[in-house]
């Protein structure tokens, strides 16, 4: 009798940021571990974010016995609320503080489930079969952070999830003795986030970002706006804080920082009186330096309360000479340009800017440095490791952090979404199986797999612009009616390009009236195929473009009254 293996794959989270989604299969047993959201960059035009394909989940849904969070972002939990539509999810496995975000997400999106909560703890055992599941406490920028760990005949797989190693931190430290145990016990493959791979030494502690910007706040002669990640709980919680020592009222903007702040509070992770938070509306009634506002926008984000002030759009604050606002953040891949522009509008208004780096060091990651990668590889001790959550040039530089912390070469794994490995008397196997891994766009709150030829489209307008040509045919004298009508946007400008406009209608009118003359089997697809391979190729061959061409053909035998637009200059 052969010997069963334990199945994994990557539906979202290798070789990329964002979109975290593990899949185990053992025994007829699916075990999902996070479903996570990407943000999309300033290229993807009305999208949301992106998800992973989730066809294979839903296929196999009857054999799902839970979803396991390692913590409560966006890039490892954004997600859910699209799974859970459409996939039987009968178990969520996760943090305090994660399965408040879930549940506030579903609420707000009114989706009903009968999801059985476990809430994770660092004494917490699960059993399915011969599958034994056991965390570890992580430490991250949010409280409530764990890593997973799935044991059963075949071996061990552990997931780190989000971490750093802060040894001053303003919570918890991670639990090395756990990390100890794991090692001591043969740890087969590890997956760990290889989001800060590339950066050498350590990474900076909290308590020093927390000291400048209470230095900062104490020289501030007027109000104070503070821009961060709403998702870093911890950090929002310490200037909370500070905030009330230094006997200021606390008002937040932004929907993401208004729900984490009201969580944190649920939980009791903000821990102050309740007289320092003030309404919105009342913001007006307080001198500007008895203020500390808490915003988002930190990324440039163009509909974030922080633009809104620098736009002067923004119904309650309003920027004014000598305002400290602090960036306690860092750029998001793709952001630098935004995020110079909504500073340069804060300096005209006279606002005082402190930045990350610039300004000293004001944010600090809640991901690992390669110290703090080497202490795991130290501790863990694995035979396998593949890195997770992270470009495929983080990913590289981790392996080699991996290598000279001990692991084999050979052992190290650069996975591609939807490749299956195998895991067999402790040892990993690459498959021939594949999974359909695509990227799925969320365009407003439609997440399909539609969206990738809506965002094509998109991409295509905003680099080439479109061309809406309108012919008129008489089928019975095979003729065309009046003059061929083009319109354009985004591609040429016609007063200057009249010899370009009548290429392209000679081109057309020659095309058609041959078609329709010659041929007996004709159709309106058919003319509407000919005309876009002729104008998207005479575009190319003298403007270097490829623009969108749209085609109209009507037919006068069809038509009483027939009213054909006119021609407008671009």
């Amino acid at each position: 009798m052969n010997k069963k293996g334990t199945r994994f794959f990557g539906l979202g989270g290798f070789q990329e940021i964002g979109k975290s989604t593990a899949v185990i299969e053992h025994d007829d047993q699916i075990f999902i571990v996070d479903a996570g959201i990407q943000f999309a960059n300033g290229s993807l035009t009305g999208i949301k974010g992106i998800i992973p394909d989730y066809q294979y989940l839903i296929d196999n849904e009857e054999r799902i016995q839970g979803l396991f969070l390692t913590h409560g972002h966006e890039d490892h939990m954004g997600g859910i609320a699209y799974l859970v539509q459409n996939c039987n999810i009968k178990r969520i496995v996760a943090p305090s503080v994660g399965i408040s975000y879930i549940k506030f997400k579903l609420d707000e999106r009114k989706i009903k489930t009968n999801i059985e909560w476990i809430e994770i703890d660092k004494n917490l055992v699960l059993t399915f079969g011969d599958m034994k599941v056991d965390f570890w406490s992580a430490q991250h920028s949010i409280p409530d952070a764990y890593g997973i760990r799935f044991t059963n005949r075949n071996g061990s797989m552990f997931f780190t999830g989000d971490f750093r190693i802060d040894y001053t931190p303003i919570g918890s430290y991670p639990d090395f003795t756990k990390l100890e145990q794991i090692g001591q016990e043969d740890l087969t493959v590890l997956f760990s986030d290889s989001t800060n791979a590339m950066r050498p030494y350590h990474s900076p502690s909290e308590k020093d970002i927390l000291k400048a910007i209470r230095e900062y706040m104490e020289q501030a002669p007027k109000k104070i706006i503070i821009t961060a990640f709403a998702s870093n709980m911890s950090r929002i919680s310490a200037i909370i804080k500070i905030a009330q020592e230094m006997n200021k009222k606390v008002v937040a903007f932004g929907h993401s920082m208004v729900n984490g702040i009201n969580i944190a509070r649920q939980l009791g992770y903000i821990d102050v009186d309740d007289s320092i938070f003030i309404d919105k509306k009342h913001v007006s009634k307080y001198d500007d330096n008895e203020l500390l506002i808490l915003t988002t926008g930190s990324q440039g984000e163009a509909l974030a309360g922080l633009a809104k002030m620098a736009e002067g759009k923004h119904p309650q604050i309003s920027i004014k000479h000598n305002d400290l606002i602090i960036f306690s953040s860092s750029p998001i891949p793709g952001n630098r340009i935004k995020i110079e522009l909504l500073i340069n509008d804060l300096y005209k208004l006279g606002a005082n800017i402190k930045e990350n780096k610039i300004d000293g060091y004001l944010h600090t990651s809640g991901h690992a440095y390669q110290e703090e990668h080497r202490k795991i590889f130290e501790l863990t001790k694995p035979t396998y490791f593949f890195p997770y959550h992270g470009e495929f040039r983080m990913s590289v530089v981790h392996g080699r952090t991996a290598e000279k912390a001990g692991v084999n070469p050979d052992n190290i794994v650069i996975a591609s979404h939807g490749e299956v490995y195998e895991m067999l008397d402790r040892k990993i196997f690459k498959t021939n199986d594949k999974i359909v891994s695509n990227p799925i766009y969320i365009d407003g709150e439609i997440a399909s797999a539609k969206n990738t030829k809506l965002i094509n489209e998109r991409e295509q307008l905003g680099e080439n612009g479109f061309v809406y040509i309108s012919l008129l045919i008489d089928k019975e004298k095979a003729d065309i009616v009046g003059r061929t009508k083009i319109i354009t946007r985004g591609t040429l400008y016609v007063k200057s390009s009249t010899d370009i406009i009548s290429d392209i209608r000679r081109i057309v009118h020659g095309l058609v009236l041959f078609t329709i003359k010659n041929s007996n089997d004709w159709t309106s697809s058919k003319l509407k195929k000919y005309i876009q391979e002729r104008v998207k190729s005479y575009f190319y061959k003298t403007k270097r473009r490829s623009p969108y061409v749209c085609i109209s053909i009507q037919y006068l035998d069809d038509l009483k009254f027939v009213t054909i637009p006119k021609e407008v200059n671009a």
